[in-house]
């Protein structure tokens, strides 16, 4: 339902970071965008999610990309750049102006709904009967 709601362009899926745990989730959000520029965010997002706390040292995230097969030059001049820092810090003012706490949230039409699947197609189906 959610793959057909995007593919006619009645809904979007947006993720965005938000930084909790301080410069480790700075520095998470960073790397994904970094991999991300050489088409290997979902990746890079996944690893991130599955626990692998060797990611959130340099050296780590390094051999990762090296894993990954990265332009490691490329990736590591990103690393150390400022380029997405600032879209990563306006996403994270933005959410907490929607009053985004936490993660994961799901917003439809900017209303907070519950993350379940049920939820969120209950929420898509009131705001179309709406219009």
């Amino acid at each position: 339902m959610f793959e057909q709601l995007i593919k006619t362009g009645m809904a979007r899926y947006e993720y965005r970071h938000f930084i909790i745990f301080g410069a480790q989730s700075e520095f998470a959000a960073v790397a994904t965008e970094c991999a991300g520029d050489q088409g290997e965010f979902w990746t890079f997002h996944d690893a991130y999610y599955s626990g692998d706390r060797t990611l959130y040292a340099r050296e780590g995230v390094l051999d990762f990309a090296e894993e990954t097969g990265l332009d490691l030059p490329l990736f590591e001049t990103c690393l150390g750049g400022t380029e997405h820092l600032a879209r990563i810090f306006a996403g994270q003012r933005e959410a907490q102006e929607l009053g985004v706490s936490g993660t994961p949230t799901v917003l439809v039409n900017g209303q907070r709904v519950a993350s379940s699947a049920q939820s969120i197609i209950a929420a898509v189906e009131s705001y179309l009967i709406e219009e």
